[in-house]
């Protein structure tokens, strides 16, 4: 029959064995012998306290000195009690069969294999992993835990190969399988790989929320943590790639998914103007004849961006304008639907007048704002608009101007 081991015991053999591994003795690096001991307050906090209960201190005692007699540790005594506990150099290969743990140098081999095995077609994920490798091979820790590692880069592969709009779930499931795995512990440790090796600046300019960042980032991969829809309103004809034809009228919106739009091959839009509306609320109370609203929810990924292009390049003689909140973020949604487009987006109802005449409905600005209308003003950008949020410390939500202002 296997003895058994404390909780205590094990936590000993356990630092012994950490101090040994993170030494040069253990890399073969060290000219002198080395020892490795611990005191007694780091495997039970209370040894050296006055009001520790005499009955478990005898009991601590006792636990270490069966580990001596096991010839596992020497224990050093004081006068009070114990001084240091040190591990027996002869004794690792027993330690490491108590505690069932694998040895750093033959753990590191196996992570090392794990990552060559996902080096391969994608650029960002090779990055990676031949980071990790390294770190290996010079004796550092990798950035994850092994089994943690697997499951992050199995997630990474999926997203890079994946052609299809899938929901977040979906693919908890089928890589994890788990619905809820994938939003409890790694979603953001991936968006985070992905911002960290990826080229996503432009695409994330301006957006400090994480979870926003994360939804974009995910978006280019087509996945969503629900259907993603694009709304069209206005007089327009749709073309679709098997050559049907939609008309759409004025006052009807139409929602379309990602999987559709891919179908579209173009769109002839038979009124002067064009707005991409921020807020959906907003975009079904405007009803202007003499516009073609859009509503693409928020920051745009890629495919919302080719799309926009695409109406673009068949309708260029119309005028584009942005309606969004007359707060920082909605002008840096402007300057992000430009720098993804090369459409020459601008702003409507969103200027100073509209802050004035709706001044009862504005909210206060928070440092955050502050922050990102200094940002703008440093760059040159609706100066004007900017200096009047700073100098008032508001801003003003675009529903009530929509709701307002309405034909």
């Amino acid at each position: 029959m296997n003895p058994v081991f404390s909780r205590w015991q094990k936590a000993l053999l356990e630092q012994l064995i950490d101090q040994y591994e993170n030494s040069k003795t253990y890399r073969g690096e060290n000219q002198i012998t080395q020892k490795f001991s611990v005191i007694p307050s780091r495997i039970w906090k209370e040894y050296y306290s006055d009001y520790a209960d005499i009955h478990l201190v005898h009991d601590f005692e006792c636990q270490m000195k069966e580990l001596e007699q096991k010839g596992l540790i020497r224990i050093s005594w004081k006068e009070h009690g114990i001084e240091k506990l040190t591990a027996v150099s002869e004794s690792q290969d027993a330690c490491y069969k108590i505690l069932g743990r694998i040895e750093r140098r033959k753990l590191e081999q196996e992570q090392i294999v794990l990552y060559e095995g996902f080096l391969g077609d994608h650029p960002m994920l090779n990055d990676f992993c031949r980071d990790q490798i390294e770190r290996l091979r010079e004796g550092k820790r990798a950035q994850f835990p092994m089994e943690e590692a697997e499951k992050i880069l199995k997630l990474w592969r999926f997203l890079l190969e994946n052609q299809k709009e899938i929901l977040e779930r979906e693919l908890s499931i089928a890589v994890l399988g788990d619905s809820k795995l994938w939003e409890k512990k790694y979603c953001t440790k991936v968006c985070r790989l992905l911002k960290k090796y990826g080229d996503f600046e432009a695409l994330l300019y301006g957006i400090d929320e994480e979870r926003e960042a994360e939804k974009i980032l995910l978006g280019e991969y087509h996945v969503t943590s629900n259907p993603s829809f694009v709304y069209f309103k206005g007089n327009a004809r749709i073309q679709f790639q098997d050559g049907q034809v939609l008309a759409l009228c004025r006052n009807t919106p139409v929602a379309f998914t990602e999987k559709t739009l891919k179908q579209i091959n173009g769109i002839t839009i038979l009124a002067p103007k064009v707005m991409t509306v921020e807020n959906l609320t907003s975009f079904h109370r405007l009803e202007d004849e003499a516009f073609f609203y859009l509503f693409l929810s928020g920051y745009h990924n890629h495919l919302k961006q080719m799309l926009l292009c695409r109406i673009y390049e068949r309708n260029q003689q119309a005028q584009w304008y942005h309606f969004g909140d007359l707060d920082p973020d909605g002008f840096f949604i402007i300057e992000h639907l430009i720098k993804g487009t090369g459409i020459p987006f601008r702003p409507i109802y969103m200027d100073t007048a509209y802050l004035r005449k709706y001044d009862a409905y504005t909210k206060p600005l928070k440092e955050n704002d502050m922050r990102k209308a200094r940002t703008l003003l440093q760059q040159g950008k609706y100066g004007e608009v900017m200096e009047y949020m700073l100098h008032e410390k508001k801003k003003l939500e675009q529903e009530i101007i929509s709701w307002m202002e309405r034909k």
